[in-house]
């Protein structure tokens, strides 16, 4: 078996093998060198063995050359392609530079190219290296941006990796490409910015994913002077908190920024690490923050310099159909479907109706309390604690309510109440209730025993005791109960 043949069937090995092993195509560069490198082959085997007479005698070992030179790109691509891509950067997570690797490439080609000429066209490389001194320097002068830009390059390609958000020259962007003389970003608005690596290495380089992703950015907002400033920064940090994608550690910083005539202004910094969203993160936060004023009666005060007379609509009839929905809400509830309709009109009146975002914390498990929520629109997740883990226990959806008990007594929240999409829900507040209970004596005394037979109720599924163990509980925390309702209305009973 000649050279040509022990060639053909290396590269047809090689081709085997990486089609057999290799998950993902290797690249049109490396089947179409393949391919030549077969037809080469087989070119140079019929020439050998005299199929092809009229190729000329000088041009033999030049084919040999090629074909040789063929193989060795082959193999060297393979080298590449196994050893570089598949081991170093995918199974150790390095990362080298598509331009690093094609250099790589390059020098094995041309390394292999000078043995080549000694060995196959017997001729000696360094009279190919030794050009006149003045074409050296003519070539030297016409490629020095050329040559400043590939070492610029190379050296870019340590501090820059494809899929990097950077700054460079002002330009804002994801890197796409790093090649040989320019390097490539995609900015926000996708437009393709490509930058000279000679003029990118001379300015400031930000990489906004590296060697950390953790991002910091800030908002600012203004608040009424009527609000305390630390009551609005723990809002403002519970919002930015609340938002998918901020991180809990380093946890948001609020602070007082500057008084101005209209309000108070405060500074947000939150910090997260997907820098490439960004923009709509920042806008999640800031939506956030005005459902969480809007809940909490803070004002954003904005200066008016035209004054706009206009008639405002009647909304008694928008009022009155609001207010029969409230009323339909609160007849499903049994402690308060015994009131009377003027009673549950006049209840409905009070009411509150708060909006809550995906994630934000309704009541919070071990927090004093003194409100009732009925679930409007949306949905809403019941978690406790346990150590350090958090159990859900319960879902809630329209129509349910919750915070009874600390409505009636003031009792801790015996859980957290979390939004799990946008939630509207109704609230009735202690100063309300309190109105109720005072205009209709005995009513605390039926609330308690409501309360107590459902508490009853839900604990005859769990317990085994008898029957008559089960109603002298009852009678016993019914009359407790009512006495904390009492209590927590400041009434003396009757």
């Amino acid at each position: 078996m000649d050279v040509a043949s022990i060639l053909g069937l290396i590269t047809i090995g090689l081709l085997a093998y990486l089609g057999a092993v290799r998950k993902k195509p290797a690249g049109v560069e490396f089947y179409a060198g393949c391919l030549s490198t077969i037809l080469l082959v087989l070119l140079l085997e019929l020439t050998t063995q005299g199929l092809i007479s009229h190729v000329p005698r000088w041009a033999q070992p030049w084919l040999a050359f090629i074909a040789y030179l063929a193989t060795c790109f082959v193999i060297l691509k393979t080298l590449d392609l196994l050893f570089i891509e598949d081991y170093l950067v995918e199974k150790r997570g390095k990362y080298i530079p598509r331009m690093l690797r094609l250099i790589f490439l390059l020098v094995g080609i041309t390394l292999a190219g000078l043995v080549l000429l000694r060995a196959v066209l017997e001729m000696d490389p360094l009279t190919l290296i030794a050009l006149p001194t003045i074409a050296t320097a003519v070539v030297g002068f016409a490629l020095k941006d050329v040559i400043a830009r590939l070492a610029s390059g190379i050296q870019l390609g340590r501090m820059i990796h494809v899929g990097d958000w950077v700054t460079l020259m002002d330009k804002e962007g994801v890197v796409t490409d790093i090649a040989f003389d320019y390097i490539t970003i995609r900015t926000r608005a996708y437009d393709y910015i490509m930058l000279p690596n000679d003029a990118v290495s001379q300015s400031a380089i930000t990489n906004h994913s590296r060697p950390e992703s953790l991002c910091a950015r800030a908002i600012h907002v203004e608040a009424n002077y009527a609000h305390p400033p630390m009551q609005v920064k723990q809002i403002l940090v519970q919002s930015a908190l609340a938002v998918p994608g901020v991180v809990a550690a380093p946890a948001p910083i609020s602070f007082v920024e500057e008084f101005k005539e209209s309000g108070i202004s405060y500074k947000l910094k939150f910090f997260f690490h997907d820098y490439g969203g960004r923009e709509r993160l920042e806008g999640e936060v800031m939506a956030y923050v005005w459902y969480a004023f809007l809940r909490n009666g803070i004002e954003i005060p904005y200066p008016q310099r035209v004054v706009h007379m206009s008639q405002a609509p009647d909304l008694t009839a928008l009022r009155a159909i609001e207010l029969t929905g409230i009323e339909e809400q609160f007849r499903a509830i049994d402690f308060l479907a015994i009131l009377d309709a003027e009673t549950l009109h006049s209840l409905a009146e009070h009411a509150q109706k708060r909006v809550y975002l995906p994630g934000e914390q309704v009541v919070r498990e071990g927090e004093p309390g003194e409100e009732l929520f009925v679930v409007m629109e949306g949905e809403a997740d019941v978690v406790i604690k346990t150590g350090d883990q958090t159990t859900p226990v319960a879902a809630l959806k329209k129509g349910q309510f919750f915070g009874e008990m600390s409505l009636l007594t003031g009792a801790p929240r015996s859980a957290t109440v979390q939004a799990k999409s946008p939630l509207t829900v109704t609230v009735i507040g202690k100063n309300a209730m309190s109105q109720v209970i005072s205009r209709t004596p005995g009513l605390a005394e039926q609330f308690g025993t409501i309360l107590t037979t459902r508490q009853s109720a839900l604990a005859a599924t769990r317990e085994t005791a008898d029957r008559a163990s089960k109603l002298r509980s009852g009678t016993e925390d019914g009359k407790s109960l009512t006495a904390k309702i009492l209590e927590f209305f400041r009434r003396s009973g009757n």
